[in-house]
């Protein structure tokens, strides 16, 4: 199974063009994306919209919620969410980019107010971070809408739970906001 990964691997690698230095200069003048467009602030929420390829017919802008969570000793960021709908979708869907270095098998959690936690997977971890996503059920929606704080769980190299904090002020009218749009 791991040679017929590998051979396919390869034999994709080899199937892609390399690319010439003209290629490279065409690259570099062009951005290669734009910028979100903060919508609104709300408390500790952000509503950003990054706007429609005007090229792409009958294509919508795509918006979303965002926090950051920063380590007051530091300022690092130890947590990004974004929440949003995906495009076609009708559920809202969190979508995590957690620090490196975590331990993976566990996966995480999310903790509002007096529900039970929502256990999720860690999808993958890339140079950024390591990813995670679920989706927020009503019940979960409405305890965020009236409460202070989240907890997102996750486990540090030696399994031991890690509790990074997710500030709720702001997040009803930031989704109230991203609903509107």
């Amino acid at each position: 199974m791991l040679k017929k990964s590998f051979a396919t691997l390869l034999l994709l690698m080899l199937a892609i063009p390399p690319l010439s230095a003209q290629s490279l200069d065409g690259a570099i003048e062009e951005p290669l994306e734009r910028p979100p467009e903060v919508r609104g602030t709300f408390d500790d929420w952000i509503v950003r919209c990054e706007p429609a390829d005007p090229d792409a017919f009958g294509a919508q802008d795509l918006c979303e919620m965002y926090q950051q969570v920063s380590e007051q000793e530091t300022g690092q960021t130890v947590l990004e969410i974004v929440i949003g709908y995906p495009p076609g979708e009708s559920e809202l869907v969190a979508l995590l980019n957690l620090p490196l270095g975590i331990r993976l098998p566990p996966g995480g959690q999310l903790r509002v107010e007096d529900l039970e936690p929502i256990e999720f997977p860690i999808q993958i971890c890339i140079a950024s971070g390591c990813r995670a996503d679920l989706v927020l059920d009503s019940d979960t929606i409405s305890a965020m809408r009236s409460g202070l704080e989240a907890t997102i769980v996750i486990a540090d190299p030696q399994g031991r739970g890690v509790a990074l904090p997710v500030s709720l002020r702001g997040f009803s009218a930031a989704l109230d906001e991203l609903e509107g749009l």
